[in-house]
């Protein structure tokens, strides 16, 4: 079966800035702690949000992947798209009852932009329509969801609205595996794919970098800001190594743990950026604090870790290499959470965790080249 390849366009750099700024707003739901902590209904709100903004690039991303050959009418619906992105990213506020009807109409506008351009294949058949129609069903159950979130959020019905919203995120994510259609993997291309989901990493990782430069005060000197950059580059490090380096993109695959793993690479991004604030924030909780860097930096690479089923074939996940992995985050989150009052100390335990995953990346990958060349 040959693989498809596929160019990564201008257009589609353009589009994953947007919704990367989209993301980046999403840490204004959780960056604020009440009681030295984020609260439960905060964090849960922040997740459910999320998957809603990854799930709509994701919609638009597979489009273009399968089917798209940038025509007049895929730029134009691809603009209104983008359009209902920058409304939806600017009405994201701790403030859920107004945020929620402008933030599910642009949802549903945004979905129904990608329904019509699959719509358009159906009817235009000069390519397999088999995914198209598989696409357009699973778009119009989600569409009734977000519909009827936006009729709630009329209604201000505000708890009603997040569940809802709940739902349309587990059709998203599930549907595709009960409803996965008689169509050929070879219509996807998986190298076009792991570029997009690359880039729009990379440049959540260059957020993060943002983030960051308050640190970095050109009046008191220290070394406080090195080490936080550091932290954020040997992560960086990692994921290049994993996902670009050791992961083989030439390949027939429908590609859905590429998918799912980066919709928390991208989540573990954010919460890396907001417990690094929260280490400067005086009423947030050392502890707490401590706790949520942990977590990120675990689901961080539980998240590019299962991706290694897609390694080359010289190289081999083994058991030794989850051992070696396991052992180096979380003797690094121990030490951070043991020194959490400490700042050199905890940020010493995160450079810990991920410098120990980059050299054990990085020695697998040479190691196996070096015996290549041989």
């Amino acid at each position: 079966m040959n693989v498809k390849e596929k160019k990564v366009e201008l257009i589609e750099l353009f589009y994953d800035l947007i919704y990367v700024y989209a993301i980046s707003r999403l840490t204004l739901l959780i960056e604020e702690p009440e009681g030295g902590i984020i609260p439960l209904s905060g964090f849960l709100r922040y997740i459910v949000v999320c998957f809603v903004i990854l799930q709509a690039w994701l919609y638009l991303t597979n489009y273009v992947n399968r089917y798209g050959r940038w025509k007049w009418y895929e730029y134009g619906l691809t603009a209104v798209n983008m359009t209902a992105t920058v409304y939806m990213a600017n009405t994201i506020s701790t403030e859920w009852n107004e945020m929620s009807l402008t933030f599910n109409l642009a949802m549903l506008v945004m979905l129904l932009c990608v329904a019509a351009m699959y719509l358009i294949q159906t009817i235009k058949k000069e390519q397999e329509t088999a995914a198209a129609k598989n696409s357009l069903t699973i778009l119009a159950v989600d569409c009734l969801f977000y519909f009827a979130a936006f009729l709630a959020s009329l209604l201000q019905a505000g708890h009603l609205v997040i569940w809802l919203d709940v739902a349309a995120v587990l059709v998203g994510a599930f549907l595709p595996f009960f409803i996965r259609g008689h169509f050929s993997a070879d219509i996807i291309s998986f190298p076009h794919l792991a570029e997009r989901f690359e880039l729009i990493t990379i440049i959540t990782f260059g957020e993060g970098i943002v983030g960051m430069t308050e640190f970095f005060d050109v009046k008191n000197f220290s070394m406080k800001p090195v080490l936080v950059f550091a932290v954020i580059l040997l992560l960086f490090g990692c994921y290049v190594t994993q996902i670009h380096c050791l992961c083989n993109h030439h390949r027939v695959d429908r590609a859905l743990r590429l998918m799912f793993s980066h919709y928390f690479v991208v989540i573990a991004l954010n919460l890396v950026t907001v417990a690094f604030k929260f280490l400067d924030n005086p009423e947030a909780s050392r502890l707490f604090t401590a706790v949520l860097m942990m977590a990120a930096v675990i689901l961080f690479f539980i998240a590019i870790y299962s991706d290694s089923i897609y390694y080359h074939r010289r190289f081999r996940f083994e058991k030794k290499d989850l051992i070696c992995a396991a052992a180096v985050t979380m003797a690094g989150c121990i030490l951070l959470l043991l020194l959490r009052n400490n700042t050199y100390g905890f940020l010493a335990g995160a450079l810990i965790a991920a410098g120990g995953n980059f050299v054990l990346l990085l020695a697998k990958y040479m190691g196996k080249e070096r015996d290549a060349h041989a």
